[in-house]
């Protein structure tokens, strides 16, 4: 089975050398995508020198993490679609790997990778909870928000992908609903930049709206209930910069 990386970026150019370098030099691996959204640095052409693939992305709006994700999955040849977050400083050839050999085993469609480190505060404060109450069989799950996953590239048809930030844990429910084998492979260390505050505020209305939607579409919620908890986001201390 052949493997595609995809790497959604904007204004990388300090990561994306060694990050497709990286990624070339795993086992199985055919094709590295970086997904662009509008970088003005260097992004786009140091990844064509390395011999990436680059795609702009479909819709330039930020965060649109989602919106790459989508098209990297779309375009990918490969069999077994690999994301990771291109600002991985310790990133290993090793460490994707660990993310598709479940699915090259047999043992799973999706993974979900984790990580040697406490879970973010948006994780614990947002995205456990919400997930405990409506979604009780995913709750095992250590950092529900990981950007490090890997499908069978058919799998990815069969979703919505959220636009920005809700677009891991959305995948990682409906994935569930639709019954895909799912494991989490725990990566090892992980090392990269933490988000300001305002970038944490954002992610926890679009994780918290995600779930919530599902939970909609699934009947445990109505939609007057939804407004009500999404209005409460706001008086969640996330503290400064973090992990998400």
């Amino acid at each position: 089975m052949d493997v595609s990386v995809v790497f959604p970026s904007r204004n990388r150019e300090r990561y994306v050398r060694k990050a497709v370098r990286t990624a070339f030099r795993a086992k199985n691996v055919s094709e590295v995508i970086v997904v662009d959204g509008g970088s003005c640095d260097d992004t786009v052409k140091t990844a064509l020198k390395e011999g990436a693939k680059v795609i702009v992305q479909s819709s330039l709006i930020y965060p649109g993490k989602g919106v790459a994700m989508k098209d990297g999955a779309y375009l990918a040849s490969g069999d077994i679609v690999v994301f990771v977050d291109i600002d991985i400083a310790n990133l290993t050839p090793q460490f994707i790997e660990k993310l598709y050999t479940p699915i090259m085993m047999g043992k799973a469609e999706f993974v979900k990778g984790c990580f040697e480190r406490a879970a973010g505060r948006v994780t614990e404060l947002v995205a456990k909870p919400l997930l405990k109450m409506f979604y009780p069989e995913l709750a095992k799950f250590k950092q529900p928000l990981s950007g490090e996953i890997a499908g069978l590239r058919k799998i990815f048809y069969q979703v919505e992908f959220e636009n920005g930030w809700g677009v891991d844990v959305g995948l990682l429910i409906d994935f569930y609903k639709k019954g895909v084998k799912i494991v989490e492979e725990d990566l090892g260390f992980k090392e990269h930049e933490m988000k300001p505050l305002h970038a944490l505020t954002d992610m926890a209305y679009q994780v918290a709206e995600a779930i919530l939607k599902r939970a909609m579409r699934d009947g445990k919620i109505d939609e007057v209930w939804m407004k009500k908890y999404i209005s409460t986001i706001g008086e969640i201390d996330l503290g400064g910069e973090g992990y998400a």
